[in-house]
């Protein structure tokens, strides 16, 4: 029997080939988005989750009191504290800390790379993490101080097909590292990954085991079963008071972060990469849902309308003695076959589109995760829940129906009707809503893009510095390439605009140490200001002429409201942490966004540090002469660290990776919003067409009386532009809700004026007129004779 309504099914599906073509390939692009959403939230919920102990692995980080104020705390912490934690608390198993090794340049024969995804680690690191070692010791790996881990793709990289294991790698051209263990590539669902590993025994750092400073230390501790992570943290806390001045161990609050949380929910200063967070993932999981809603909608609305013209089919079959649940079983298998059907040509449509969309989320996803068990159970419950949910008023409204009513047409479909156009009030209240969150994600971001930000960010180029050497001969360098055409000015620093200030403390004369603001610093010299382009509000710059201006500081307009200063040029700062005594401030320079639009300004202050500080020269080039000012630059660099080869970035571009998230946002809400919008409209035209053919006889009954082609085709498509507007004024509300949250995560935002919604209303008016223009149209100008011989 099952067989015979298959059958039946598929011939209806050959029978009414624009209803078919309509309906699966509205289903089609609804589950393909579903299912790619689907794909990227699986991803996002699953980092870090391989890792056997992961229940019982936490993060040990800190906030400091006066300090990261715009974040929850600071990642890292000082050396001591997770050997301490292991040894004098019972509820800690194990630790191990990770350091980041910097860009290195690694050699094996002709083939030099650099490297900067590796780590300083303790030997313990394979105790608690499941990095899987495919050659080597597990026990012995990271004990020697000459040792070195490597990934399975860098060990292809520089030994080939060889046994990496025992052979030997060399660092910066001055030391040499024996390979003690290959560890399969780490999985990308992490929210670390690296290369290769240093051993902790190795690391000399003159602070690694302060207490106070070198908060360097990434610290995973593996807890106990049974332990509580806040009583362990703040046991922690009670040991500080052991190792530090009271002070400072009343300022530090250590907390103890899940591993499996930190990719999602953790957005702390100095992140070992860059995290996700959850409301995006919310985001992504809703509008999938939403373009499959309207997907669905638009079945719906199609297979009841449908339904309408087979109700003589009803009556007939039932006459001959067809049960209920004969009919029902029947347009239930139907609705689930067409689902099925589109369903298949989803995942096809989705294998095709992959790899364009892991260019537009920034993912790696792969076609296996298409056969996985929990991507198979999603998209069978996608399609039988659209397939019933369709299916359900045929099967069951249609069956109940008395043969005799039937055959004679009394039947009211007066609510059915009504519920069709509540769906299509939602199908549009639903896009209208997209357009409205597309176009102010667009806004927003062209509002960021355009806003002065306090500084010139365009034709800079950052250079990390790899040598001593381009340290300490700092301004020959700097002379050597002022002597190229192409330079305009040669800053070099200890951080740049964009996240990479520090937390040095501060301490202003003439304030109470508890009523400090939450202050920055940036390492600089006398030409980062002018290679910036940053503006002063009073004041000098530094300048390289006046011996004392290493003890001299710069701060920012906020940083002197802050403070209450009204002459902040009379004023003196001193840093303790790090020996600096009182020095004068010789400027103020006014406010520039030294972090992303999504922070406030803050107070920064600006002091010339030791040489060994710097860590990164910036040059302005003319833009006109791009090419020949890097080709400048690799000469002089060559010149001084023949054993480097170059690197370089363009500031612009990696400050602009700030907002990377909220562009992948907007072309993923831009991508489904037109996919939405294209599939509410499939759904307005068969409505259209549907509500045409049901008035043919008025139509042409009109047409006699005298009715022009004009007022028919106004009476048609004002009902369903009415329909249109009803799903306007549902959704602007909800988008002026939704969107004005989204936009509180930035200090510097645009409005949600009333010119946004009237653009937003006039595009679905536009687009839905255009949809139904033609059926309409031609509706108006048939003729009479035709519409009323059509039975």
């Amino acid at each position: 029997m099952l067989t015979n309504y298959l059958k039946i099914a598929l011939r209806n599906l050959i029978r009414y080939k624009g209803f078919s073509l309509i309906a699966i390939s509205g289903l089609t692009l609804g589950m393909t988005c579903c299912l790619a959403i689907f794909l990227f939230v699986r991803d996002e919920l699953s980092y870090d989750q391989y890792h056997q102990k992961k229940e019982n692995i936490y993060r040990l980080a800190t906030r400091v009191n006066g300090s990261y104020e715009a974040y929850e705390g600071i990642a890292k912490v000082n050396g001591p504290w997770g050997p301490t934690a292991a040894q004098e608390l019972p509820q800690v198993e194990n630790m191990t800390r990770f350091v980041p090794a910097g860009n290195n340049l690694f050699q094996k024969g002709d083939n030099r790379f650099y490297e900067n995804k590796g780590f300083i680690t303790d030997s313990t690191v394979f105790d608690i993490f499941d990095f899987e070692l495919i050659a080597g010791n597990t026990l012995a790996a990271l004990t020697q101080p000459d040792a070195v881990v490597i990934s399975e793709s860098m060990a292809k990289k520089y030994f080939g097909s060889q046994n990496a294991v025992g052979q030997t790698l060399t660092i910066e051209n001055n030391r040499e590292v024996s390979v003690s263990g290959v560890i399969k590539d780490v999985p990308l669902n992490s929210h670390f990954t690296f290369d290769y590993l240093l051993p902790m025994v190795g690391y000399n750092h003159p602070q690694k085991d302060s207490w106070e400073q070198w908060n360097q230390f990434y610290t995973y501790l593996l807890l106990r079963s049974d332990a509580d992570p806040v009583m362990v943290a703040n046991k922690f806390r009670d040991l500080l008071s052991n190792h530090v001045d009271k002070e400072t161990a009343e300022s530090l609050q250590p907390f103890l972060q899940p591993l499996t949380s930190i990719h999602l929910h953790s957005n702390l200063f100095r992140e070992i990469n860059a995290n996700s967070d959850i409301t995006y993932v919310y985001i992504f999981a809703a509008i999938g849902l939403l373009v499959l809603v309207i997907s669905a909608i638009n079945f719906i609305n199609l297979t009841t309308a449908r339904a309408l013209t087979r109700m003589k089919e009803v009556g007939v079959r039932k006459s001959t003695g067809a049960l209920r649940s004969q009919l029902t079983l029947q347009y239930l298998s139907e609705t689930v076959l067409i689902s099925f059907v589109a369903l298949v040509l989803a995942v096809g449509l989705l294998a095709i589109m992959l790899p364009s969309f892991n260019l537009l989320i920034g993912k790696q996803l792969t076609l296996s995760l298409l056969i996985e068990p929990q991507f198979i159970a999603v998209a069978a419950s996608i399609c039988l829940l659209v397939g019933f949910l369709s299916g359900s008023y045929p099967a069951l409204y249609l069956s109940q129906l008395k043969p005799s009513e039937v055959l004679k047409g009394k039947t009211k479909t007066g609510t059915r009707q009504v519920v069709r156009q509540g769906l299509v009030v939602l199908q549009f209240a639903i896009s209208i809503f997209l357009i409205v969150a597309a176009i102010t994600i667009y806004r927003q971001l062209e509002f960021i893009q355009s806003k002065k930000l306090g500084f010139n960010p365009s034709e800079l180029i950052t250079i990390p510095i790899q040598s001593g050497v381009l340290r300490e001969k700092s301004e020959t360098v700097k002379n050597e390439l002022l002597k190229l055409s192409a330079i305009e000015s040669v800053s070099i620093s200890g951080g740049q605009p964009g996240g990479s200030d520090w937390g040095i403390p501060v301490q202003p004369e003439g304030i109470d140490p508890e009523q400090v603001p939450s202050t920055r610093v940036l390492a600089v010299d006398s030409e980062f200001v002018p290679t910036f382009e940053i503006e002063l509000a009073s004041g000098r710059n530094f300048s390289k002429d006046i011996a004392s201006d290493t003890a001299a500081y710069l701060i920012n307009e906020e940083a002197a409201r802050q403070l209450g200063w009204d002459n902040p040029l009379s004023k003196t700062i001193s840093m303790p942490a790090v020996g600096r005594v009182p020095g004068p401030v010789v400027g103020v320079v006014k406010d520039f966004h030294f972090r992303s639009l999504k922070e406030k300004i803050g107070p920064v202050v600006l002091f010339i540090p030791p040489t060994n500080w710097f860590s990164m020269y910036t040059v302005r080039v003319r833009s006109e002469q791009m090419a020949d000012g890097i080709e400048g630059i690799n000469k002089v660099f060559s010149q001084f660290d023949p054993a480097h080869p170059l690197t370089y970035s363009f500031f612009d571009e990696s400050y602009g990776q700030l907002y990377d998230s909220e562009r992948r946002l907007g072309k993923l809400v831009g991508l489904f919003t037109g996919i939405g919008i294209f599939v509410a409209c499939l759904g307005l035209f068969s409505l259209a067409a549907f509500m045409i053919e049901q008035r043919t006889k008025e139509i042409g009954i009109r047409k006699v009386m005298g009715a022009s082609a004009q007022s028919i085709s106004y009476m048609l498509s004002s009902d369903l532009i009415k329909l249109v507007l009803a799903g306007f004024l549902v959704a602007a509300p909800v988008g002026y809700y939704v969107m004005q949250n989204w936009l509180g995560n930035f200090e510097y935002k645009i409005n949600l004026s009333p010119s946004l919604f009237l653009l937003t209303g006039l595009s679905a008016l536009v687009v839905s007129g255009i949809t139904i223009g033609y059926k309409v149209l031609k509706a108006g100008l048939t003729n009479p004779v035709d519409s009323l011989r059509v039975e």
